[in-house]
């Protein structure tokens, strides 16, 4: 129905262990005492003002709350080995790492691994959910992606493989391994981090090494990654989001037939609307498959959330997101900036990810297509003509409210 009008990264959270008491004096500051002997340690407690806070007799460590002319003199006192400050500390935020570049900012993404993760730990990030890139293939190899890309499917010419023999559907154009990226590159501080980082990725090649496919192709790519690995639909290794950075011009009846099956399947399609725009209003040039119904379209905007005058526009359009020199994992080890609608498209399907990653985290089932697609459109920040219009649809896609929304949702 139309969407009516409508790197392994060890994180060590470092928490203030702060004994609940009454706040001392504002002239006393909080210090660890460190002491050899308890004769020591009992000379610290009996200077004027001190207030013991508790006492680390392993590591023979107190912590007290003393007058700054007490702390000079505890450091003169005999078997007292060091006072310091006690420093505080402060959970690292994900969002904090230098490889979190501002497309990833722009969508709130961040802001959802930091408000969920110290609750949901990975699942923060995508764990447990897969997203199939039908694109170019990946390149599995990359130090962004190893380890990410579990299965893989290649439609291209006479003969089709599926399996986990991942050199058979490798990436030598860029393009597909550019989305992979921006969907679930490693938060490492090298390069940049993916929306999702800790999604499951099957590499559905489509498209050959000129970055170009046929709609069959396409349409068997479709079916194939919702079957999953096991080759049957409705199974637990389907793909139930499908990310697609690619279009064309013209409909096509067995494109369309692959859509619809996928989506009566209960898989999220979603696509780019096209490079094609040409800044009227009354025109339409949204690419297929983004213009069908069931395909949750997306059009590109800058890092200023202005429309570029390429991006496609039309009534199909729903969301909008970071399209313009987008920084990205790219073949070979590589990384590249690029721009079009296919750079949107990730940022939309990873938020998918992370709205069913924990949906799924919090006990409740993930949401259907429809679902999705009424999250995503309610929750977009409205960036161009009030309302709906044709060039970004609701407006840019908001990762924070979407799973807020999401998690509200029975």
């Amino acid at each position: 129905m139309r969407k009516a009008v409508l790197v392994l990264l060890v994180l060590v959270l470092l928490i203030p262990v702060l004994q609940v008491t009454t706040a001392p004096a504002t002239n006393k500051v909080r210090v660890v005492v460190g002491y050899e002997n308890e004769g020591a340690l009992a000379a610290v407690e009996g200077l004027p003002g001190a207030e013991k806070v508790k006492v680390l007799r392993e590591i023979k460590a107190a912590v007290f709350y003393l007058p700054p002319e007490a702390i000079e003199k505890a450091k003169g006192i005999k078997g007292v080995r060091y006072v310091e400050e006690d420093k505080v500390a402060v959970a690292l935020e994900l969002s904090s790492y230098p490889d979190v570049l501002w497309d990833v900012k722009m969508i709130n993404a961040s802001k959802v691994w930091d408000k969920y993760y110290p609750v949901y730990g990975w699942k923060a990030l995508g764990r447990g959910v897969v997203v199939a890139v039908l694109d170019t293939g990946i390149d599995y190899t990359h130090p962004e992606l190893k380890g990410k890309v579990v299965w893989c499917a290649n439609t291209v010419g006479v003969k089709t493989y599926t399996g986990t023999k991942l050199s058979n559907c490798a990436d030598r154009n860029g393009h597909g391994t550019h989305v992979a990226g921006t969907i679930a590159s490693a938060i490492n501080g090298v390069g940049n981090a993916g929306v999702a980082p800790n999604v499951t990725l099957y590499a559905v090649k489509v498209l050959n090494d000129a970055g170009s496919g046929t709609y069959s192709d396409i349409a068997e790519g479709i079916i194939i990654a919702v079957k999953g690995p096991d080759g049957v639909a409705g199974t637990s290794d389907d793909a139930k989001i499908l990310s697609m950075s690619l279009g064309g011009s013209s409909d096509s009846q067995v494109l369309y037939d692959a859509v619809k099956w996928a989506y009566s399947n209960g898989a999220v399609l979603v696509a780019a609307a096209g490079n094609s725009g040409d800044g009227d209003p009354t025109t339409d040039n949204v690419a297929y498959p983004a213009r069908y119904s069931e395909v949750i379209a997306v059009a590109a905007v800058d890092s200023n959330a202005n429309v570029p005058t390429w991006s496609s526009d039309g009534p199909e359009v729903d969301v909008a997101a970071p399209g313009v020199n987008v920084y990205s994992t790219y073949k070979n080890g590589g990384y590249a900036t690029l721009s079009g609608t296919s750079m949107a498209t990730p940022h939309v399907s990873a938020t998918v990810a992370l709205i069913q990653a924990l949906r799924l985290a919090a006990g409740k089932q993930p949401l259907t297509p429809s679902q999705v697609y009424d999250v995503l459109t309610k929750t977009a920040k409205d960036i161009n003509s009030p309302g709906f219009d044709v060039f970004t649809g609701y407006g840019l896609v908001d990762a924070l409210a979407a799973v807020d929304y999401a998690l509200s949702l029975p």
